[in-house]
Formats: C-alpha cells, sequence, structure tokens
C-alpha cells in the first residue's frame, strides 16, 4: 500500500534542499568579507538561527494569549512547542556568535547591549521549559509559565535596535551605528544572508510542526492512560 504525502513531507524536503543552498550560497556564491576574512561566513546562519529564535518568541506568545482567552489546549501545545524551538535556535545563535568573536573581538562574550539581551531571551525560554517540566499537565503551571512568553515577547524591540541605541560592538548591516565592527553588505552578501535566513525559517516550521505533531500525540497517549487506569 502506498503511503500518500501530506504537506509537512514537501515542506521537510523543501528545508533540507533550502538548507543544503544556503551552505552553497554562504560559503561559495558570497564574497570573503575584507576586514573579518572567512570567520564571517558563519554570520549567516548566525542570523538565521536568530531570526528563528525571535519568530518563536512571537508566536509563543501569540499562542500562549490564545490559550489563556479560550482555555484550548492546542495553542498551549504549539505555544510549548515554540518555546522548545526557541531554546535549541537561540542555543545556535548564542554559539555561533560566539564563535565568530573569538577571533574578531579577541573574546568569547563581553556584556554588550545585543548580546545581552538575546542572552535574556534564551534565559526566558529555559525558564519557561523548566517551570512547565515541574508539572506539564497542570492547567495551573501552563497559564503561570505562559506569562514567561510575554516576558520574552517584551525584549524583542530590545534586541532588534539594540546595536544602534547603544553603541557597542555589535555590527549592523548597514550605517555606522554599531560600532568598531560594522560592515557594509554587499549585493551578493545581502542575498546569501536572505536565502540563509530564508532556510533556517523553513527548517524552524517543519520543526514546529513535528513538535506540535508530538505534542498533540503526547496528549492523546496521556488521556487513554487515564481511561485505562480508571
Amino acid at each position: 500500500m502506498t503511503k500518500t504525502r501530506n504537506w509537512s513531507d514537501f515542506l521537510g524536503i523543501a528545508a533540507f534542499i533550502a538548507i543544503a543552498v544556503a551552505l552553497y550560497f554562504a560559503f561559495v556564491f558570497a564574497p570573503t568579507e575584507a576586514s573579518m576574512g572567512s570567520i564571517q561566513r558563519i554570520f549567516y546562519f548566525h542570523m538565521g538561527s536568530n531570526a528563528a529564535s525571535i519568530i518563536s518568541i512571537i508566536l509563543a506568545a501569540v499562542t500562549a494569549a490564545l490559550f489563556l482567552r479560550t482555555g484550548k489546549p492546542k495553542y498551549d501545545r504549539i505555544s510549548y512547542s515554540c518555546m522548545e524551538l526557541g531554546v535549541l535556535f537561540g542555543a545556535i545563535s548564542l554559539a555561533t556568535g560566539m564563535l565568530w568573536a573569538r577571533p574578531v573581538w579577541g573574546t568569547w562574550w563581553t556584556w554588550e547591549a545585543r548580546l545581552t539581551s538575546f542572552l535574556i531571551l534564551w534565559l526566558v525560554y529555559v525558564a519557561y521549559i523548566m517551570l512547565r517540566a515541574s508539572a506539564r499537565d497542570d492547567v495551573t503551571i501552563a497559564r503561570i509559565a505562559a506569562v514567561f512568553t510575554f516576558i520574552g515577547a517584551i525584549d524583542v524591540p530590545f534586541i532588534m535596535v539594540a546595536p544602534r541605541i547603544w553603541k557597542g560592538l555589535h555590527p549592523v548591516l548597514e550605517g555606522e551605528a554599531g560600532g568598531e565592527f560594522t560592515f557594509g553588505m554587499t549585493p551578493n552578501m545581502l542575498i546569501t544572508l536572505f536565502v540563509c535566513i530564508s532556510a533556517m525559517i523553513l527548517l524552524y516550521l517543519y520543526l514546529l510542526y513535528q513538535r506540535t505533531k508530538l505534542a498533540e500525540l503526547e496528549s492523546d497517549v496521556a488521556e487513554l492512560r487515564e481511561q485505562y487506569a480508571e
């Protein structure tokens, strides 16, 4: 019997192809940056994971608000899945950022405005997961944890504008606001950045769908256990 593919299968294939294309653009198509050299290429995936992490907290906050308003578990499952993936993509963003910073800044980490505000967002993700892990099936805990998604969403504007308001080391894409290591993007670099961000977002959406389906199955299994336990 032939299994019919659903749209998520095609999304997964598209994400795989997009990542492969992004690797080509990042390491072949994009020129080597004049002042930073080849280490700058990690920036494309750093920005992609950063974008996915920020999208994740926004989606988590929206679905958490819907959960608080309607009480429907499906919204809570989506919000929880977003927060889990936020931990993953946030960790990738922090790790790639530190790998870039060591040769360019001469240090793995500095308490610069953009870095600090993004670290706060990642800690919000972690705090949410720890709270939910303490009592995943408790509706009251789920409602309390939903507040963490709003705290993370409030942090997003600070992450976006930090390099321009607080002129630290973190570079900006264009202009002179970011400090010593600001660089201008060539057209090929901008194309590569767009491709890499799009690829990471596609991968994120595919993982989000799969994680949400898994959460739904976990809920169904828990309900069956309760029924048979009675």
